[in-house]
């Protein structure tokens, strides 16, 4: 098992070393590989799903909520749609969706407006995350401490090529990330249900083809995750929904396995 009893500030404080002031921009963050299509949740505000990240940058602050952040490479992210006659459009995300922070920097929203979904002439849509994907935040015009070129080049290089080993690679830790962020899209964001413990969402998790690529070790902490929660929820009620806890449980997971990678780069 991760050290998932970590608080999730007390290791986010551990990947802040000296962050800048409050206007400065924030981490560049990885986005975890995605292993397959992860569908997004279309209502009347456009279609969203929350995506896995870490922070590629150390010494930088984490993003606050509702940070703007766009692609490092626009190839990165794709949008598979779906049209009323069946078929299947496969289009580079970036024209279309835009990325704001959403959970320090653990977590970001993916966001396609209504108007671009009609424009598109799609009636389902969901996005593929491929390897060594990257956000860099959007440069604010009195930024006191913008993002140099020398820094973006270390993130986006040699640091996000060793983050694909802790974040992308299949293993234990990468693996239960995916499955657990699936858990958390899967339920409503702003109400509880009773069945959000009645097993449905470890089963949709299982069935995604992020779990056919899963190592098993992955498959069993995640299960692990849902199990807890379920008991946190409906029985010893220290949790007060499903969602706040397996949102609480993916960013430690998150966290720990940042320090993981953190560690490793003592050699470079």
């Amino acid at each position: 098992m991760m050290r998932a009893s970590f608080s999730v500030g007390v290791v986010a404080a551990a990947l802040m070393i000296g962050g800048g002031p409050a206007a400065a921009a924030p981490q560049i963050l990885g986005i975890v590989a995605s292993n397959g299509a992860l569908p997004l949740i279309c209502d009347a505000q456009g279609c969203h799903a929350d995506l896995s990240t870490f922070c590629l940058q150390q010494p930088r602050a984490n993003p606050d909520r509702g940070q703007r952040y766009r692609l490092a490479d626009a190839n990165s992210v794709t949008l598979v749609g779906t049209r009323s006659n069946g078929e299947v459009v496969r289009l580079p995300a970036a024209p279309y969706v835009s990325f704001f922070s959403d959970r320090g920097f653990t977590s970001v929203e993916v966001a396609l407006p209504t108007d671009q979904l009609a424009a598109l002439g799609l009636t389902g849509v969901a996005v593929e995350v491929g390897r060594q994907a990257s956000l860099v935040p959007e440069a604010e015009a009195n930024d006191p401490s913008p993002q140099s070129q020398d820094e973006v080049a270390l993130a986006l290089g040699s640091y996000r090529a060793q983050g694909s080993k802790f974040f992308d690679d299949r293993s234990e830790a990468a693996d239960a990330i995916r499955l657990t962020n699936r858990m958390i899209n899967a339920l409503p964001p702003h109400q509880r249900q009773p069945a959000d413990t009645d097993g449905h969402l470890i089963d949709l998790a299982l069935q995604s083809d992020a779990a056919a690529l899963a190592d098993p070790a992955g498959i069993r902490l995640a299960r692990d995750y849902h199990e807890s929660c379920k008991t946190k929820v409906d029985v010893t009620h220290h949790v007060d929904s499903m969602l706040a806890c397996l949102e609480g449980t993916h960013d430690r997971l998150v966290a720990n396995t940042n320090v993981d990678f953190w560690r490793s780069l003592n050699g470079y």
